[in-house]
């Protein structure tokens, strides 16, 4: 009675239709679209757990090189603050070279100056003391002169020239 009244409960009807072709190529599509994608999802785990893997040998990698490189940066860093030291202590050096130069450049600037003033009043001198010799010879040559012509005169030689010239003495001697 159990059976019967459960027939009776049931108001709705399912009817399935007999599969044909199409119907079965699209279950079978599905069935294959399920197992490829539980595939893809196997093959995508195993290669995340390959990348992870990865990910820690290059994460290992990493800090072993980084710990390996603290040392070379550390000596780069003091060479290169040696370096800057170095040519913060050339360009003291030469900045004072060059002062010095300066100086030096100055000095025999202001030497040269005072050479060339110096050799002025030494041509000056020259000139005055070589006027002054002409000047004394030519006084000399005139006295000579004038004490032939004196002593021609109080010898009673003869009278001297217009011209200026010496008369040629009568006697012989020309002292």
């Amino acid at each position: 009675m159990s059976l019967h009244l459960a027939t009776v409960l049931q108001d709705t009807t399912v009817v399935t239709l007999a599969r044909d072709g199409i119907g079965l190529v699209s279950a079978w599509m599905t069935v294959g679209i399920g197992v490829a994608f539980v595939a893809i999802l196997i093959v995508l785990l195993l290669v995340l757990s390959e990348l992870r893997l990865l990910s820690r040998t290059w994460t290992t990698f990493l800090n072993t090189t980084t710990e390996r490189a603290v040392p070379l940066v550390e000596h780069a860093n003091s060479a290169a603050r040696n370096l800057d030291r170095i040519t913060e202590v050339v360009r003291s050096e030469v900045d004072r070279f060059d002062g010095a130069v300066g100086e030096v450049a100055d000095d025999l600037g202001r030497a040269s100056a005072e050479v060339k003033r110096r050799v002025a009043d030494l041509s000056a001198l020259l000139d005055l003391a070589q006027s002054e010799a002409e000047d004394a010879v030519l006084d000399a040559a005139a006295a000579v002169r004038m004490l032939r012509q004196g002593t021609a005169l109080l010898r009673g030689r003869g009278t001297p020239a217009d011209d200026g010239a010496e008369a040629p003495p009568a006697g012989g001697d020309d002292a």
